[in-house]
């Protein structure tokens, strides 16, 4: 990305400036023309959260229909992991387009992006044998609040790390800025 990608354009409804935040630097990721959910919600943080509570809803109704179906025959972190890894790769996409409209490294974004959603997957694991299967507490509501809890998780590895993308050659105000953040 370029110092002329982070400037609004005539062409663009939506300013990196407004999608993000005024208070955020638009060189962490890189803004196309705004999609769709772009263009009716006008705000990236709430794009992010919006996909992000449609995707919860849809991996806990496939975790529900994967333990209804399967849930006798297998442990709960093997109903979790089929959950996990078809909503993956689905959101994935979704994110990558609708929100955060990034271009280029889509293995690297990918990977990233599993390795953020590996890390709360593995604690709602943890989570879910120690509440259901040695506790004894169902596992649907069970998962419903763990859910509840690692959604945080993701909602900054992907936002600070997923979807980054390193500044500019030569833009050493933003490098200031950022280790300013960082004391």
């Amino acid at each position: 990305m370029n110092v002329e990608d982070a400037k609004p354009s005539a062409a663009s409804p939506v300013a990196p400036d407004k999608a993000m935040g005024a208070d955020e630097s638009p060189r962490g990721i890189v803004v196309g023309e705004p999609g769709i959910l772009l263009r009716l919600i006008k705000n990236q943080k709430v794009a992010f959260l919006v996909v992000g509570g449609v995707n919860t809803v849809l991996s806990t109704l496939l975790f529900v229909a994967l333990e209804l179906t399967f849930g006798q025959y297998v442990s709960s972190p093997v109903v979790l992991f089929a959950a996990w890894l078809m909503s993956l790769v689905a959101v994935f996409f979704v994110y990558r387009k609708l929100v955060f409209r990034v271009k280029g490294h889509v293995l690297l974004d990918l990977g990233r992006f599993a390795l953020v959603n590996l890390t709360s997957l593995l604690i709602n694991m943890a989570l879910l044998f120690l509440i259901a299967d040695i506790l004894g507490y169902p596992r649907i509501p069970s998962q419903i609040v763990i859910t509840c809890c690692t959604v945080f998780i993701n909602y900054f590895g992907h936002k600070y790390f997923s979807f980054r993308r390193p500044p500019p050659e030569g833009d050493a105000a933003a490098v200031a800025a950022d280790q300013k953040k960082a004391l």
